[in-house]
């Protein structure tokens, strides 16, 4: 996919680069994309893009974006083309944007943008990126289904095909799901004809089973990367609980494992994050030599490729005994004399916990950290960190609750876990924390839980433990 992240991120909507490499840089970029690709496998990435952009869109919505900016590309890339035909062309499209009747996606802030002008205009469309709640899975069809659609319009299957599953899976690079949709439509061309041969389905089903792993598991990292806010916190402590290593042996790891997710998971070219997980995995196989390697994890690590980071992320975690969160807090956290006092403390604060998920791990670990940043940034550390004693410990209380819950989750039938959650949860509004709890646990006792349902149902809990003060 070489240049695509700075070709159809930056360039199609609005060329940012524009102020310091000049006006012909979007066009030229644009026009090597397209005659090393060609004009079909163009539409397709940019239909990628502008999936994952507007998830919310309509399929003519988006179809309708892609192909405007397909034909600007064609159109301004011919030889007799004129000089300024992109740039003339990209602010014509972000005019129709803003249009009353635009056939564009309706994207939330577009109001905002529409009220600047020019480049700013441009650069803000450009910016505009969907953060809502996770779609639904896109699940899979039947094979009687999926031929019956392939063979109904051919022509058409594969982009609608891109669409459904882009627009579920955004925050991964869109090579990804090109080579997905390659993969499926290939499957139905070899097992559609001349009819439906479920044989035929089953071996390549086994063929794709490892890739399909692999992308689910990019899916859920890559996804919890760009919508956690304090997500490197929550792989700190996973990994100290995971591998049984100190805060500063675990900070490395998980530091290399997250700037990996931020640097390349937005990108739409595979090769950067394929470079960074291929390097992780030797960090967590070959160069940390851990002593505490248990059977389970040198059986990932004998796995191939790739293969041994999902299976090292699904892996069951043993509870730690790691020093306890010091109470009261003591101010000394906030000096920097201190190295990494906060981070240190968050470590210790969540690393005990072997069955919370990483969403909600995460989600209870940044509450901590406003509460603890905020006193260090006070006139006086020591007597806000005082006042805020109680509510630390109870942050605590809760977070130990959660990983019991999600303990007691996965060894109780669903009655007898909806009776113990019915008899721990007392007092007014007990219904409707009792059902905070189970909505919970269903969702986000997993460890590939989806991360912002997660987070808002997690916050849920958190809101109702707080009323019941």
């Amino acid at each position: 996919m070489r240049n695509t992240a700075l070709i159809l991120i930056s360039a199609l909507i609005v060329p940012a680069l524009l102020a310091d490499k000049g006006k012909n840089y979007a066009k030229e970029n644009v026009c090597q994309e397209l005659k090393a690709i060609g004009i079909e496998k163009f539409k397709e990435m940019v239909t990628v893009l502008y999936s994952q952009k507007f998830p919310n869109g309509t399929f003519q919505e988006v179809s309708c974006v892609a192909d405007e900016m397909t034909k600007l590309a064609e159109k301004c890339c011919k030889d007799d083309a004129s000089p300024d035909c992109y740039d003339k062309g990209a602010t014509e499209i972000s005019e129709k944007s803003c249009g009353k009747d635009s056939p564009f996606p309706k994207h939330p802030g577009i109001e905002q943008c529409c009220t600047l002008q020019g480049q700013e205009k441009k650069l803000c469309l450009a910016s505009l990126r969907y953060s809502s709640e996770e779609l639904p899975s896109l699940l899979e069809p039947t094979n009687e289904e999926i031929c019956t659609e392939f063979t109904k319009d051919e022509k058409d299957y594969a982009v609608r095909y891109v669409y459904e599953f882009a627009r579920r899976h955004r925050n991964i690079p869109a090579g990804f799901v090109l080579n997905a949709t390659q993969n499926h439509v290939r499957i139905a061309e070899r097992c559609c004809r001349p009819a439906v041969k479920n044989s035929c389905f089953i071996q390549e089903r086994l063929q794709m089973q490892s890739a399909n792993i692999f992308l689910r598991f990019l899916s859920n990292v890559c996804n919890s990367q760009v919508n956690l806010k304090s997500f490197k916190y929550g792989l700190s402590a996973y990994y100290g609980n995971l591998l049984g290593l100190s805060f500063e042996e675990t900070s490395a790891i998980s530091g290399r494992f997250q700037s990996g997710l931020e640097k390349c998971c937005l990108q739409p070219q595979p090769e950067c994050i394929i470079e960074e997980l291929t390097g992780f995995r030797k960090v967590l196989c070959v160069e940390s030599k851990l002593d505490a390697m248990s059977e389970d994890f040198g059986r990932c690590c004998s796995k191939p490729g790739l293969d041994a980071l999902p299976c090292m992320y699904d892996l069951k975690r043993q509870p730690r005994q790691s020093p306890d969160v010091a109470n009261p807090v003591s101010s000394k956290l906030c000096e920097e004399a201190q190295p990494h006092g906060i981070d240190r403390y968050l470590f210790l604060f969540g690393a005990n916990h072997a069955s919370v998920s990483l969403p909600t791990l995460t989600t209870i670990l940044d509450r901590t950290k406003k509460i603890v940043t905020a006193c260090c940034s006070s006139a006086d550390a020591t007597a806000c960190l005082t006042e805020k004693e109680s509510k630390l410990k109870k942050t605590k209380a809760l977070l130990s609750k959660l990983d019991d819950t999600c303990s007691q989750y996965f060894r109780l039938d669903q009655p007898s876990f909806k009776t113990l959650v019915l008899t721990e949860v007392q007092g007014e509004g007990a219904e409707k924390k009792t059902q905070a709890w189970l909505d919970l646990a269903a969702s986000c006792c997993y460890q590939s839980s989806p991360a912002q349902l997660c987070q808002k149902l997690t916050e849920d809990v958190i809101k109702y433990d707080d009323d019941a003060v």
